[in-house]
Parts: C-alpha cells; structure tokens; sequence
C-alpha cells in the first residue's frame, strides 16, 4: 500500500483510503480506543480497592496516574510503536495463541469425559488425535511468535 505510515490508523485517518474509511477510523478512535482506556483504568482501580489490596490514593496511583504517565512520556517518537510492538506480540500471542490452546490441552489431558461440543467436527474423534492435534497448533504458534520476535529484532 503507498503511502502508509508507521501507525495504520493515522495513515486511515489521513483520507489517503477514501472519505469513509477516515470517517469509520475516526469514529473507531473515539469509541474503541478514547473510551477503552479510561474505562479500563477506572475499572482497574476498583478492582484494586474493591478485593482491599490497595487503598484509593494507592489504587489511583497503579491504575490512572501511572499508565497515563507512561503514555504521556513515550507517545513522541518511535518509542510508541516499538512498545506497541512488543507488547502486541507477548501480550496478544499469549492470550490468543498461546492460552486457549494451553487451556484446551489442559482439558483434554486431564479430563476424563467427552465434552458436549463437537469442535472437531467428524475429524480427530479420538482423545491422542485431538492430544497431537492440540501439541502441534501450540508449537506452531510458539514458533510463530519466536519468528515474530526474530522479525522485530531486525
């Protein structure tokens, strides 16, 4: 794609795609990312004094002052996208690839009774074909996420 930036959603927001997909990137800003973020934080600090793990001044330090200070310090420059980066591959490989698969394999080496769903439909009935199944997807996504990080260290 020409003329696309560092940052993908700038490049939409720029109007070199077309006037919808600046309007639908706008509004994605606003809605998924401008209020995400508070919500989370606010959501965070009353989880810390709610479970009584930290007072509110505590708490409000952690979950609001804290990250949004660090967002503030690095959102000039390069320093942003390389900890978007980063943190896009161990954050994201590991809740998408990496902890459902575990979480799959844990189940089917441990349980003892055949589950209500056929994921598998027709294929792999078997409880050592969906135990290989299961090893080899979660090896094939460790390898992908070392070859990411290869491929970020260039």
């Amino acid at each position: 794609m020409p003329n696309v930036q560092d940052n993908m959603l700038q490049s939409m927001m720029s109007g070199a795609f077309g006037e919808l997909t600046e309007v639908c990137s706008m509004v994605f800003t606003f809605f998924i990312i401008g209020l995400g973020i508070p919500l989370f934080s606010v959501l965070t600090r009353l989880n810390l004094t709610g479970s009584g793990l930290c007072t509110e001044r505590n708490a409000n330090l952690l979950a609001i002052y804290l990250p949004w200070g660090t967002a503030w310090m690095l959102y000039s420059g390069g320093k942003t996208t390389a900890l978007l980066g980063w943190g896009g591959i161990f954050f994201t490989s590991i809740i998408v690839f990496i902890a459902p698969l575990a979480l799959a394999l844990h189940v089917v080496l441990e349980s003892k009774t055949k589950g209500s769903v056929a994921v598998y439909g027709p294929y792999l009935q078997g409880k050592r074909a969906q135990e290989v199944a299961l090893f080899v997807l979660l090896g094939a996504s460790v390898l992908s996420i070392i070859l990411a990080v290869i491929g970020e260290l260039r």
